[in-house]
C-alpha cells in the first residue's frame, strides 16, 4: 500500500482509490514546498484532514490551526467535497494546545496577542461548515481536540482511546463551546466532571453516551468498516444532508456562539492569573531540561 504522510516538508497531491487507514500511515507522497502541521487530501468526494505533528504528539500550534481553518474552508466552498473526515496521524488523536509554541514569542502576552481571534476563527470555521463533518478519533484525545469532536456530527472512535479536558489543572475554562455542547451530549453531572474535575472518559463510557457512534479494536476494523461507511454517506443526495443539518443547528449556532464568546473573555482573564502562569514556567523549563538532556 502507498504511503500516506511525510513529516517533513510536503504539499499534498490528488489521491486517488479507496482511503488508507489513517493511523497506520506516517508518510504522504508530495511534492516538496513547505512543512505542514496538517495534511489535507481528497479522495473520491472524502477530504481527509490530518492533524500531522506527531512528534509533539499532534498537539496544536498556530500553524495547524491556520491549516485546519483552511481545511474547513475548502470543504465549504469545494463542492466535489461531500464529507469531511478529521484524524491524527499515528497512535494519538491529539495532545491538545501546543504550550511549547509560547517560548516562540518573546513573551506570554505576545502569544496571547490575538490567540482568542485564531481560536474562535477555528471553532466558527467547523461550525459554518456545510458539509457532514465526521471525527474518526485514532487515540487519546485531549483538550481542545475533545472540543473539536464534540463539533463534529459524527464520531468514531478506536477503542484505546480516551477524551480529557484538563482545563482546571492548567488554570484556564471551558473552550471551543465546551460549557454548551459538553451539557447537551453528556448531562450536568458529567459535563462538571469533564470540564471542572478534568476526569478522563473512556472510549467505551464516550460510546455509551451516544457521543461515539462505533468503536473499532483495530486498523483493519477501521478499513473494513469506516471507510466504506464513508463512500456510502458520498453517496446520500447533498441538499438533504445539508438541509437537515442547517434544520438542526437552527436554533443551537447561536447558542454555540454565545457559548464561545463567554469562553474567550474567561480564558482572557485566567491567562492572567498565577496557576496558568505557573503551569506555563513548568512547561518551559521541562521542555528546557529535555533540550539540554538530547545535547
Amino acid at each position: 500500500m502507498a504511503s500516506a504522510y511525510r513529516t517533513d516538508t510536503e504539499v499534498v497531491k490528488p489521491a486517488t482509490g479507496p482511503a488508507p487507514p489513517l493511523s497506520t500511515m506516517s508518510k504522504v507522497e508530495t511534492t516538496k514546498i513547505r512543512k505542514r502541521e496538517v495534511v489535507s487530501e481528497l479522495r473520491e468526494h472524502i477530504l481527509i484532514v490530518t492533524i500531522n505533528r506527531p512528534q509533539s504528539r499532534n498537539a496544536l500550534n498556530r500553524n495547524a490551526i491556520y491549516d485546519l481553518i483552511a481545511a474547513f474552508a475548502d470543504a465549504t466552498y469545494n463542492k466535489d467535497i461531500k464529507v469531511v473526515v478529521l484524524t491524527g496521524c499515528g497512535d494519538i488523536f491529539s495532545a491538545g494546545n501546543d504550550l511549547k509554541q509560547i517560548q516562540d514569542y518573546p513573551s506570554p502576552e505576545d502569544y496571547f496577542y490575538g490567540a482568542n481571534y485564531i481560536l474562535k476563527s477555528l471553532i466558527k470555521s467547523v461550525l459554518v461548515c456545510p458539509k457532514l463533518t465526521v471525527c474518526l478519533v485514532n487515540g487519546p484525545c485531549i483538550g481542545i481536540g475533545f472540543t473539536l469532536a464534540a463539533l463534529c456530527d459524527l464520531v468514531y472512535c478506536s477503542r484505546a482511546a480516551y477524551f480529557h479536558t484538563p482545563f482546571s489543572q492548567l488554570g484556564l475554562c471551558a473552550e471551543a463551546c465546551s460549557s454548551y455542547t459538553f451539557p447537551q451530549l453528556f448531562g450536568t453531572s458529567w459535563a462538571s466532571k469533564l470540564l471542572m474535575l478534568g476526569e478522563k472518559l473512556t472510549a467505551e463510557q464516550a460510546h455509551q453516551f451516544g457521543f461515539v457512534v462505533e468503536l473499532y479494536d483495530s486498523q483493519q476494523e477501521v478499513q473494513e468498516k469506516f471507510w466504506p461507511k464513508m463512500h456510502e454517506y458520498t453517496r446520500l443526495p447533498y441538499e438533504s444532508l445539508h438541509a437537515t443539518k442547517q434544520l438542526m443547528r437552527l436554533h443551537r449556532q447561536p447558542q454555540l456562539l454565545k457559548a464561545l464568546d463567554e469562553e474567550l473573555k474567561q480564558i482572557a482573564k485566567l491567562r492572567q492569573g498565577p496557576v496558568y502562569r505557573r503551569a506555563i514556567e513548568e512547561f518551559s523549563k521541562k521542555s528546557k531540561s529535555i533540550n539540554k538532556s538530547k545535547l
